[in-house]
């Protein structure tokens, strides 16, 4: 009997600890997967909508780069050690840079107020280039343009990307409360000076010979730019004879052929389904205009969002998983009502700017943006415009301004890009002693393709298929 009633208790004790070890464990496992879930949910939420969100503005959020490498860990540890390998040194360049740039402001400065303009101009530049985005830097050389060059659109860029930096620089914002109205009065006054050259252009009648030769040309000279801002090799002579002949040239890529007659296809698609179509621009024609880009150099990838992460100078375009989404808001603004308000040349603009930064294709993203831009001006009276291939690094430094912030220059070297083009075509259908006032400035590009114009062939026949712009 004393046995039996002393072992008694010793089972109880022991069903009461595993009672409670089991609910130990078992409210460890519950707590495991509820945070597990709460994390995968964020993870979710900031890979599907911050990213897509922020590739959707003008302005890029570099805070969230990092998160469009959360499925490939090794690609987001790999740029995470670079970076921290790096901070020392990268801290002290960025130390020793700032006080040389401080120093040179200092002496500009002192030559503005000397009067020594160019000294000063070349000390400005100089403390820019070794403190880009010291808004103080910034602010000064601003001024500097302001009053002294009487360059208020530049200055106010100055004052832009100085609030970029620090949006509390109080001296850059009362700058911009100054120049932004009258940069905004300015920037609309030239895009009324456009409309009035596009309607002088409009008034000749498509049966003029000046105006269809001229169509002609502008044409092979568009191929030829676009695909030489890509790098392709072909002279205007060789591209002319490609499109003319469809003859290949000697010593010549496979590539670059197709390259040309990839954009010739685009163009004639253009020209003969979307100009005159009365529906708004859709994502299928973006992916109609991008299959005909690439359809002779890479028929697979022709028409097809990217499957891989792709980079671009310093740009980081978003994964391939956030595309259709990104896509098919672009689609939406394209065609939205604010986008359709904007003027025709901003709405080109911008189109242009959102396609490339978005990049959804492996290659022929340029071609494309710039091939949809000339869609939107066409579909509001302007001719095609012309972007040389000589222009390359301005257009994208000015791509670049737009992905630090700022689109507003690069719908200006749209605009000053649209003008130019216009001037060719009232200059070709006029009178050619009597050049437009605007033609009789300096200005090299202009003169160039005032030079290239002039050379056209009276006497060859024009086809059909390739007049048509």
């Amino acid at each position: 009997m004393y046995k039996s009633s002393s072992s008694k208790p010793k089972f109880a004790n022991l069903g009461f600890f595993f009672v409670f070890v089991s609910g130990a464990l078992f409210s460890i496992f519950l707590f495991s997967l509820y945070n597990f879930v709460i994390s995968l949910r964020k993870f979710q939420i900031n890979h599907y909508h911050a990213a897509e969100n922020n590739f959707l503005q003008l302005r890029d959020d570099a805070s969230l780069f990092p998160m469009l490498f959360k499925d490939d860990e090794e690609s987001f540890s790999g740029v995470v050690n670079r970076k921290l390998q790096q901070t020392e040194k990268d801290l002290l360049d960025v130390s020793k840079n700032e006080l040389e740039a401080l120093s040179s402001l200092k002496v500009a400065l002192d030559m503005k107020s000397d009067g020594k303009e160019e000294k000063a101009s070349r000390l400005f530049l100089h403390a820019i280039a070794l403190a880009p985005k010291h808004p103080e830097i910034l602010t000064k050389y601003g001024e500097f343009l302001e009053h002294t060059k009487k360059d208020v659109i530049s200055a106010d860029e100055m004052y832009f990307k100085a609030l970029i930096v620090d949006p509390r620089h109080q001296r850059a914002l009362e700058n911009r409360k100054r120049t932004s109205q009258i940069v905004e009065l300015m920037d609309l006054k030239r895009l009324s000076r456009l409309d009035e050259k596009r309607n002088a252009l409009l008034g000749v009648h498509e049966t003029n010979p000046a105006l269809r030769r001229a169509k002609k040309e502008a044409y092979i000279q568009h191929i030829y730019h676009s695909v030489g801002i890509e790098g392709n090799t072909m002279t205007l002579a060789q591209t002319r004879s490609v499109l003319e002949t469809k003859m290949a040239v000697d010593g010549k890529s496979i590539d670059e052929h197709n390259e040309i007659i990839g954009l010739d296809s685009a163009m004639k698609y253009i020209n003969a389904s979307l100009v005159n179509k009365l529906d708004l621009i859709t994502l299928n024609d973006i992916l109609e205009i991008h299959k005909r880009v690439l359809g002779h150099v890479d028929p697979i990838e022709g028409g097809v969002f990217r499957e891989t992460q792709v980079y671009v100078g310093g740009h980081i375009p978003p994964t391939p998983q956030n595309l259709r989404v990104l896509m098919d808001r672009f689609e939406n603004w394209l065609n939205s009502e604010y986008a359709l308000s904007l003027h025709p040349v901003r709405h080109a603009a911008l189109a242009h700017y959102k396609l490339v930064h978005i990049h959804p294709f492996t290659d022929g993203n340029g071609r494309t943006s710039r091939l949809l831009m000339n869609l939107i001006l066409m579909k509001n009276g302007y001719p095609p415009i012309i972007i040389q291939k000589q222009q390359r690094h301005k257009y994208y430094s000015f791509l670049q301004a737009a992905n630090e912030g700022d689109v507003r220059p690069f719908m200006r070297f749209i605009a000053d890009c649209t003008e130019k083009t216009l001037d060719l075509y009232l200059w070709a259908t006029s009178d050619l002693s009597h050049p437009l006032p605007l033609l009789a400035q300096e200005d090299q590009d202009r003169s160039n393709l005032i030079e290239e114009f002039s050379q056209i062939d009276e006497n060859k026949n024009e086809s059909s298929d390739t007049i048509r712009i």
